[in-house]
């Protein structure tokens, strides 16, 4: 088998892991698997070492990409704010490992894809979704079920005896289903227009109704909020006949379904806002620009300020900062934010630059995807689930590609 061909099953096989990754990852851990917890990076470092064997070629031209030359620029600003704080190792290499471990993802592609990359996202799209759908409906059952939730998922005085549950799936977090489905419903979406089979539109509609369907049983505004917006930009731009109708048709469901009107107006209450300016999430906000303005430049160090680390190691009380972009400006200060939005600004407009140029409607519903998530970062850590930082590097990745990779 030449070296070629070699790739070809490479990346397909990488590309399958990523697609089911949610189910794949419940598996594994459920049966107790030899190092499941590292299993993650098992496999990257892996398929690293083939990508490398086998596109060694690439190297340097990936060097001069610009999203993997903005990577490096945010790595030396965490270092550099590392070095300047001089904390615990541990927490950085914590925090270091979630922030770039999943952008391996984006170099496998890059070393390894050969096959033009509308067809490759194209051949994706079926895995993606239909992962989507099965982790959707797991947590529609949960909903249906009322199975029982922690108590801070919801808000005691105004949703008690309304709201007992919400869906989450094979996430610790409905947040998290939310973000996942975020992404990869405009996908589902993209799946039943154009000149396909009958039977496989009716399949691709099953599979949106389930996605949207577990969507909106997370209950989760900000994703609602965020998938939205992203929605609406997307079709104001190539319909926006559709556009308007989108609006009002979200804005139907939202009034009509009490749960969901439950769920926006308490958003907007003064009860709501009292919490979230009391140890709440607005607070813990505040809290960040406050130490920003003690650390202006660099931060006070990657892992120390909102994240899974900064708890872990008990530099940080609460349970979290409920935002990557303010998190990342907390721990690594204006120069550190600075370049973190340069790399994922860059990654993204990969991907919506390709939809300009082509006119290839499925890099549209892809941006949908990405942008959605990205406003939804401000709102929620999203950026610690494995699902969602190794679907969003691998999605920048296929974006990055050449029209023709050689």
């Amino acid at each position: 088998m030449n070296r070629v061909r070699w790739r070809h099953f490479a990346i397909q096989a990488f590309l399958l892991i990523v697609a089911y990754y949610p189910l794949l990852n419940w598996l594994i851990r459920s049966f107790g698997i030899p190092l499941a917890s590292l299993w993650e990076e098992v496999v990257l470092i892996t398929f690293l070492g083939i990508a490398v064997v086998l596109g060694w070629r690439r190297v340097l031209k990936l060097l001069s990409d610009s999203v993997v030359l903005t990577g490096l620029l945010y790595l030396a600003a965490t270092l550099g704010s590392f070095a300047v704080n001089t904390y615990y190792v541990g927490a950085y290499i914590h925090e270091a490992r979630l922030a770039f471990e999943p952008f391996i993802a984006f170099v496998i592609i890059a070393l390894l894809a050969d096959e033009d990359a509308t067809k490759m996202l194209r051949d994706l799209v079926p895995h993606l979704v239909l992962c989507a759908s099965i982790v959707a409906a797991i947590g529609v059952i949960q909903y249906v079920m009322k199975v029982p939730v922690p108590a801070r998922w919801l808000d005691k005085d105004t949703e008690s005896g309304v709201i007992s549950t919400r869906a989450f799936s094979l996430f610790g977090s409905p947040n998290v289903l939310a973000a996942y489905l975020e992404m990869v419903l405009p996908l589902g979406i993209w799946s039943i227009t154009g000149d396909r089979p009958r039977y496989r539109k009716l399949l691709a509609v099953a599979c949106v109704l389930m996605m949207g369907t577990g969507f909106l049983l997370t209950l989760t505004r900000a994703a609602w909020l965020c998938a939205g917006a992203s929605f609406l930009t997307g079709l104001l731009m190539v319909r926006p006949l559709f556009a308007v109708a989108f609006a009002a048709g979200g804005s139907v469901v939202l009034a009509v379904v009490p749960t969901f009107r439950l769920r926006m107006t308490n958003l907007l209450s003064s009860s709501y806002l009292d919490k979230s300016n009391n140890l709440g999430r607005l607070y813990r906000w505040r809290q960040a620009f406050v130490n920003t303005l003690d650390h202006p430049l660099l931060g006070s160090g990657l892992g120390t300020f909102g994240g899974s680390a900064a708890q872990k190691y008990g530099f940080f009380g609460a349970t979290s900062m409920d935002s990557v972009w303010i998190r990342v400006l907390a721990e690594t200060g204006i120069i550190g934010f600075c370049t973190f939005v340069g790399w994922m600004a860059s990654a993204f407009a990969n991907v919506a630059v390709r939809f300009f140029r082509s006119r290839e409607t499925l890099w549209l519903y892809t941006s949908i995807g990405l942008l959605a998530l990205l406003l939804n970062m401000f709102t929620d850590n999203l950026l610690d689930s494995w699902a969602i930082a190794l679907l969003l590097w691998t999605l920048f990745g296929l974006g990055a590609l050449p029209e023709a990779a050689k």
